[in-house]
Order: C-alpha cells, then structure tokens, then sequence
C-alpha cells in the first residue's frame, strides 16, 4: 500500500483494486492520449474554418463543445476499464 507524506497511514486502494493499476494503465493512458490528440486537431479545424469565415462563432462553439462532451465520456469509459478510441467518432 502507498503512503503519503501529508498522509503517513496506509491509503485504502490496493494495486489489484486501483483502476489505474499495472495491468491496464499502459493501453489505457495511451488511448486517451490518442483520444485527446484526436480532439485537439479537430477544434484546430474548426478554429480554422471559423478563421476562414466558413462557420460562425456561435457554430464553432457549438462543435468544440459536442466534441469536448465525446472527449469527456470517452475518457469515463476509459476510466471503467473500457478501450474506445474516439478516432473519426469525435
């Protein structure tokens, strides 16, 4: 079990419990890092057409804030032991 400086007694998540554990933490960061290198071209492309006239303000807000809300349920899926990778989805 871990301990912290603040906190010198034993934490309650052991390895085999914590979500984020030995097994599963290598494909799951990489997934999500993957999933948010996704989503950061695509608001780039839409800054980009809304730069260019070609979308609104309000349209592109609109889009980042659909994408941002995919991103954030991708990443709890992630979170429960799941392996979705966002890709074109977003």
């Amino acid at each position: 079990m871990s301990k912290t400086p603040e906190h010198p007694e034993e934490l309650p998540c052991t390895e085999s419990t914590h979500p984020l554990s030995e097994d599963n933490f290598l494909p799951q960061l990489m997934v999500g890092q993957a999933n948010l290198r996704e989503f950061g071209q695509q608001v780039s492309v839409i800054r980009e057409l809304e730069m260019k006239g070609e979308l609104s303000r309000f349209e592109s807000s609109q889009e980042i804030k659909r994408l941002w809300s995919h991103l954030k349920q991708e990443t709890e899926n992630l979170a429960r032991g799941g392996d979705s990778f966002c890709g074109n989805n977003l």
